[in-house]
């Protein structure tokens, strides 16, 4: 009973215990999490120093990706894709992602140029692909969606690719295909997460589109 005649008696003592107490706990808290951020930085800048010392490596030739055109249709005499030039170039796929530090222990960071390199004419020659197939898919829809399954089936991420497989999917009606296509883009590792979202809802849309 004194006890609640006391901080009856004494609300605003009471109010500056707790709000100190919780002050207290927020600080404790926002040091701790600093600390936590500041040894994940030094191990970061650490790893990052040690691998900028690895020696120069092969690059694994598992990596390297040779274009096989023969497995999808007859390109046109007038190639305006340039997927015939892209095709020879010297390409690396990356089934799965990987980060340049990782990149750097593998192979030295004198190696990283010439891979983003190679990484880069994949993507240009999967760009190619899309290409083509966009310029084909109104006469030749079947041509087109083996071209894209191909480019989709590799990691594209072009929204092109996406869209376009959608439009024949959907123009034939094929809904577990529309279903397999929005998978593929839920597990594609896209730069940028915003093409994701666009995707999902194009694909999204098309499947209303079937079903009304």
């Amino acid at each position: 009973m004194f006890i609640l005649e006391f901080l009856y008696a004494n609300t605003n003592i009471l109010i500056f215990l707790l709000t100190a107490l919780a002050i207290t706990f927020l600080v404790v808290r926002s040091s701790r999490h600093s600390k936590r951020i500041d040894e994940i930085k030094r191990r970061f800048l650490e790893e990052e120093e040690a691998a900028n010392l690895v020696r120069k490596k092969e690059i694994d030739p598992e990596l390297f990706y040779t274009a096989d055109l023969s497995t999808l249709p007859a390109l046109p005499e007038n190639d305006t894709a340039q997927v015939e030039r892209a095709s020879k170039r010297l390409m690396i796929y990356f089934k799965e992602p990987i980060t340049n530090l990782e990149l750097k222990k593998q192979y030295g960071v004198m190696q990283m140029d010439i891979i983003a390199q190679y990484e880069e004419n994949f993507n240009e020659y999967l760009k190619a692909l899309t290409k083509w197939a966009g310029s084909i898919m109104a006469d030749s829809p079947d041509d087109a969606i083996k071209i894209l399954e191909l480019v989709v089936s590799l990691g594209g991420e072009f929204r092109d690719t996406y869209r376009h497989s959608a439009d024949i999917y959907a123009a034939r009606g094929d809904e577990a295909a529309l279903d397999a296509l929005l998978r593929a883009a839920g597990e594609n590792h896209f730069n940028d997460p915003n093409i994701r979202i666009l995707v999902c809802e194009y694909i999204f849309k098309k499947k209303e589109e079937i079903q009304t």
